[in-house]
């Protein structure tokens, strides 16, 4: 009789210890949030709430195929940033901004405007254009998503069936396992 109270102990351990570490894997950023006189600016990272229109967001990174599009053989280019659970009726009248971050709070450039087929830690980007380092999303009073400045370099598309947006880069500028995070801004407009 003991040593089925020991295997039904170490199953119901074994069973625990599943259960924290798939649960750690689950853990939702924090925000902060900073306001000004009419207004709301939110910071935060993977999936939040967004308190300019009362949604929660999820974001995630687009990794291209190794040794493509200026990486380094072995290392995957980040091609783009998903955007999923944005709800348009609510965030009517809403701007976001993403930005990616190193280790250090430092924005990187996420696409290159030169054409040069290297990450910007081999070749510098250049930073003639303010908008490599941040993604502008506007969402009209009618509900329509657009990206600001939509341009040559990179590109909004949404999936209706899943009810994804996802900013693609036609030249990414940094490799996937360089972020070390990403922030977003939101704010009514």
């Amino acid at each position: 009789m003991t040593q089925t109270f020991r295997a039904r102990a170490i199953k119901l351990y074994v069973g625990a210890f599943i259960l924290l570490i798939t649960g750690v894997g689950s853990i939702l950023a924090a925000n902060i949030i900073v306001s000004s006189p009419g207004k709301v600016h939110e910071f935060g990272q993977g999936e939040y709430q967004i308190k300019a229109c009362d949604t929660w967001v999820t974001l995630d990174l687009i990794e291209g195929a190794t040794g493509e599009s200026g990486a380094p053989e072995g290392f995957s280019p980040l091609t783009g940033i998903t955007i999923q659970g944005l709800d348009t009726t609510q965030c009517t009248n809403t701007q976001f901004q993403l930005s990616i971050l190193d280790s250090r709070g430092i924005p990187y450039p996420l696409y290159r405007t030169d054409g040069i087929a290297k990450m910007c830690t081999e070749s510098e980007c250049p930073t003639d254009s303010p908008f490599s380092q941040k993604l502008s999303i506007r969402v009209d009073p009618l509900g329509n998503v657009s990206l600001l400045p939509q341009d040559q370099f990179h590109t909004l598309v949404y999936e209706s069936q899943s009810g994804l947006y996802k900013v693609l880069f036609s030249q990414p500028g940094i490799l996937a396992n360089d972020v070390s995070r990403i922030t977003i801004q939101s704010q009514g407009i």
